[in-house]
């Protein structure tokens, strides 16, 4: 069961990483041309992150990843700020030298607790629906 919850949250971000990360990195790319490049890659990160604060707060937890996957995010609390606290700690993993490192200790979570850091940090979980 781990394991797929694991592949579904995987399918999940790789939809939303194609269909909002990617063509909101382009669009910072081309819009601010001549910039430092990993400032433009934390800004695409922050418009990803809006993107998901918004998605889960409006559409019941859900993103257009996790509408596919069949997911949906369930916090103790649903406010904004709840959200904001999970969503914030996913900016850590474009970070342009500690990115990888934090998506490793992140995968160490999932296999320990069976929660990524960001679930930790917002005291949130992930479940399976119908």
């Amino acid at each position: 069961m781990k394991a797929l919850m694991f592949v579904q949250r995987a399918l999940a971000t790789l939809i939303d990483l194609i269909v909002i990360y990617l063509p909101s990195l382009f669009l910072v790319q081309i819009l601010a041309k001549g910039q430092g490049n990993s400032m433009l890659n934390l800004l695409a990160a922050a418009l990803f992150i809006l993107y998901n604060m918004i998605c889960e707060s409006s559409f019941s937890g859900k993103t257009l990843g996790k509408y596919f996957a069949k997911l949906k995010v369930v916090s103790q609390e649903n406010s904004l700020s709840e959200i904001g606290q999970r969503e914030f700690t996913k900016i850590l993993y474009f970070l342009p030298y500690g990115g990888p490192i934090f998506l490793f200790i992140s995968i160490i979570c999932y296999l320990i607790k069976s929660k990524f850091l960001h679930d930790i940090v917002g005291r949130s979980e992930v479940i399976a629906t119908v």
